[in-house]
């Protein structure tokens, strides 16, 4: 993924609740699905079958909120499920609010799949 496209989903995932819920559906009908909102989770279906998953984590310290996703069992089982989680990281520099994305299966409940960004301050 190029610096670009990083910085296009940083600052998607970045935006307000409202403002992410918005372009999520644009991008989940790019693909021909249809997107649901399930609390803090966007499903992304075609019928009503989920094809992708996305759980969002606003603060990687909350146990609660990472115990509810992995509580969840059908999250293994979606094809294609992502936790995308704000993740304070000083150490990189590449970008000022930072998300690590992990991929769940039943091979891995957290392989680390990505890591986008907004831009640095000294790039706006």
């Amino acid at each position: 993924m190029d610096e670009e496209t990083c910085y296009e989903w940083g600052n998607l995932f970045a935006s307000s609740w409202d403002d992410l819920v918005k372009g999520m559906s644009v991008k989940a009908s790019q693909m021909g699905l249809a997107q649901q909102v399930d609390g803090r989770d966007l499903r992304w279906v075609s019928g009503t079958e989920t094809k992708v998953k996305y759980c969002f984590i606003q603060d990687p310290s909350d146990i609660n909120s990472i115990r509810r996703i992995y509580n969840d069992e059908t999250n293994a089982s979606v094809p294609v499920c992502f936790i995308v989680v704000r993740q304070p990281d000083p150490s990189d520099s590449r970008g000022e609010i930072i998300f690590d994305i992990f991929r769940m299966s039943p091979q891995s409940y957290l392989w680390h799949f990505y890591r986008v960004y907004t831009p640095p301050k000294h790039l706006d």
